[in-house]
């Protein structure tokens, strides 16, 4: 049977279909992982950084959610008993006060620091700087996205109104929401924090700072850790026979 140039064309295009699923599966064996701390993170953080440049299938990029800054430590130590153990981790962190904390008890060649935001927004009552993903954002932003009805129930314009004319940028964000909501006679464990950050991140133009600047450290880190192929066989053993 006679080989066709068709024929040739066909098998290289397999050829390279494999090769581009064994890469894929190579980069997500060898992920880089990006801890965060909870579930408003966990539901923004992919779609914010890949508008940055970051492709997380190609990069082998992992979003693990450590469920707050007190189970950092513990997740660390998990994942260092799992197959993962030698991945480089992103630990990104509130700016608070629990997130300095924990912060300074890692020490691991491994694991990068992230804060977050990456500069310092609020004053806390202990006179540190700081602020968490909130303030990542800007302010105009969080008062607008606070008050859409899936945010706050029985939300509405007067309530933002109301609410625009006491914020203080400068303080904690979250807590400023919290207390006025509370003063009205609705819980503040009832403000859908993962909505609200999903309208942050839908609505923000430009991406924030912050965010551009994890996916930069993300892809600094893939040029460190480049994706080898399963195929890249180290042969130099048998020069020691």
């Amino acid at each position: 049977m006679t080989t066709t140039i068709e024929d040739i064309i066909y098998d290289e295009m397999i050829d390279s279909f494999c090769a581009e699923e064994i890469m894929k599966k190579a980069a997500k064996a060898q992920c880089i992982y990006i801890f965060v701390e909870g579930d408003s993170e966990e539901a923004i953080f992919q779609t914010l950084l890949e508008e940055c440049g970051l492709d997380f299938e190609k990069h082998g990029v992992v979003v693990a959610n450590y469920n707050g800054i007190g189970n950092l430590r513990s997740s660390i130590r998990l994942l260092r008993k799992t197959l993962s153990h030698d991945r480089p981790i992103i630990v990104t962190y509130d700016d608070d006060r629990p997130g300095k904390r924990e912060a300074q008890h890692i020490d691991d060649e491994l694991i990068t620091l992230f804060k977050i935001p990456q500069a310092p927004v609020v004053k806390y009552p202990n006179g540190s700087m700081g602020g968490s993903l909130e303030e990542a954002f800007p302010p105009e932003l969080f008062v607008e996205s606070s008050f859409k009805c899936d945010v706050i129930l029985n939300s509405n314009q007067s309530l933002r109104e109301n609410f625009s004319t006491i914020f203080n940028a400068r303080e904690p964000w979250f807590s400023q929401l919290a207390n006025f909501v509370e003063a009205r006679g609705v819980k503040a464990g009832s403000i859908n924090k993962i909505r609200l950050a999903e309208h942050m991140a839908e609505s923000c133009d430009p991406i924030p700072e912050t965010f551009r600047e994890l996916a930069k450290v993300a892809l600094s880190l893939r040029e460190q850790h480049p994706v080898k192929s399963p195929n890249d066989v180290d042969l130099d053993f048998l020069n020691d026979r």
